[in-house]
C-alpha cells in the first residue's frame, strides 16, 4: 500500500519525502527496529526503480523507560539502532527522525498519591481493596489492561515479607474500569491505613498529559517542577 501510495503522490504532483513507522510503545525488543528498517530499505529501493527518491525515516518512538521490569539504557538502543540503520543503508544515511520522549521523561516523575479508603469487598475474598486519589481518569491511563507496572512504594515500604500483604489497586472515580491492578497484585505494607501516602515511581511520561479534567469532580493531576 505505501508503495502504491507514493506513485499516487509523484502523479499528483506531490514529492514522497520519506517513512515513518513505530515499533510499539515501551518496546523493550530492539529487534524490532531491525525489522521495521529492513522493511524501510527494501521500499526505498523498489521506490527508487520507479524514479521516486525518498529522504528520510522517522523511527518513530517506543523508546521504553525502567518499569517494574528493567530495560537497557538509550545508549544501547541508540547503537544497535544505528548498526541496523547502516548494515541496511550503509555511510550514506537518509534523514533520521526519531522520538526519544519516554525513555527521556518516564523515570524523571513521581506520583505522590493518598489511600483514601480501604475496603474489604466479601468475606470471601482474601484482598483487601485499596483504593487512590488517583485513578486512569487522573493520569493513569497506561495501567489499561494492566501494561504498564509502575514501581509502586508506602512511605515506610518494609523488605520483610511476613510484613506485607497482597492488594488490589484502584481509583476514586465511579467508573467501573477504574481498577489500577486487579490481577497482578502488588505487596504493600501490612499495616496500611487510610490517609498514607503511596508513591508511583516512574511516573514521568502519559501521566499528566493523559488527566482529565474534572471527571467525576476531579481536577486534573498537578505537576511541580524542579532542578534537583
Amino acid at each position: 500500500m505505501i508503495f502504491r501510495l507514493a506513485l499516487k503522490c509523484k502523479k499528483m504532483n506531490l514529492i514522497p519525502y520519506g517513512l515513518s513507522f513505530h515499533v510499539g510503545s515501551q518496546q523493550r525488543d530492539i529487534g524490532q527496529w531491525d525489522d521495521a528498517i529492513a522493511q524501510c530499505r527494501y521500499l526505498f529501493s523498489s521506490l527508487e526503480d520507479a524514479d521516486i527518491s525518498l529522504k528520510m525515516i522517522n523511527l518513530g518512538g517506543g523508546l521504553p523507560a525502567k518499569y517494574l521490569k528493567p530495560t537497557r539504557d538509550i545508549e544501547t538502543y541508540a547503537k544497535e539502532i544505528t548498526r541496523f540503520l547502516k548494515e541496511d543503508f550503509g555511510e550514506n544515511l537518509p534523514e533520521i527522525i526519531i522520538e526519544p520522549g519516554r525513555s527521556i521523561v518516564g523515570e524523571a516523575g513521581v506520583i505522590v498519591s493518598e489511600i483514601i479508603m480501604i475496603s474489604q469487598k466479601s468475606t470471601s475474598n482474601h484482598y483487601s481493596w485499596v483504593y487512590l486519589d488517583i485513578g486512569k481518569f487522573g493520569g493513569l491511563i497506561e495501567t489499561m489492561d494492566e501494561a504498564i507496572k509502575y514501581p509502586i512504594f508506602t512511605e515506610m515500604s518494609p523488605k520483610k515479607l511476613e510484613d506485607l500483604r497482597e492488594v488490589i489497586l484502584a481509583g476514586p472515580t465511579c467508573d467501573s474500569m477504574d481498577i489500577l491492578y486487579e490481577q497482578f497484585r502488588y505487596r504493600l505494607d501490612k499495616n496500611i491505613k487510610e490517609g498514607d501516602r503511596v508513591y508511583i515511581l516512574s511516573a514521568g511520561a502519559y501521566t499528566a498529559s493523559y488527566s482529565s479534567i474534572e471527571f467525576n469532580g476531579i481536577p486534573p493531576l498537578a505537576v511541580y517542577t524542579g532542578r534537583f
